[in-house]
């Protein structure tokens, strides 16, 4: 990882060396480990040796509610961007996340025996609809 280290990095190894830690011992059922950036002192250049190390994943998750929260999968196995905005979109809350989806992303059981009962509706609406002759 020195390699890695441009002028103007300061925090950014230490906390690499936690999150690659963190995801190296992964294993179903282990709580979160989160790193809370917003916490943290750090420079820009943290930032972006942060994201070119842990590289970019293949998926991202919009999670809309009282504010926006983007979720994004790295290029590191198990470890998740996980930002959150206000309603203004400015960032509030801005971690990275070791676990196998963040918590966030996840529907709660009551949000799924809601949709479950209006899938439902739909498609009783539907089968009593005619089709076209």
């Amino acid at each position: 990882m020195a390699d890695h280290v441009t002028p103007g990095v300061v925090n950014a190894p230490a906390v690499l060396t936690e999150l690659c830690d963190h995801a190296a011992r992964w294993r179903p059922g282990v709580p979160a480990h989160v790193v809370n950036l917003s916490l943290l002192p750090h420079t820009p250049e943290d930032l972006d040796m942060i994201a070119r190390v842990l590289g970019r994943g293949h998926a991202t998750i919009l999670s809309r509610g009282y504010g926006n929260c983007r979720i994004e999968a790295t290029g590191t196995p198990h470890v998740w961007r996980v930002r959150y905005y206000n309603s203004m979109d400015t960032l509030i809350l801005d971690t990275i996340e070791v676990t196998d989806v963040p918590e966030v992303a996840c529907a709660a059981r009551e949000d799924i025996a809601d949709s479950a009962t209006r899938l439902a509706e739909i498609c009783t609406a539907l089968a009593a609809v005619e089709p076209p002759a």
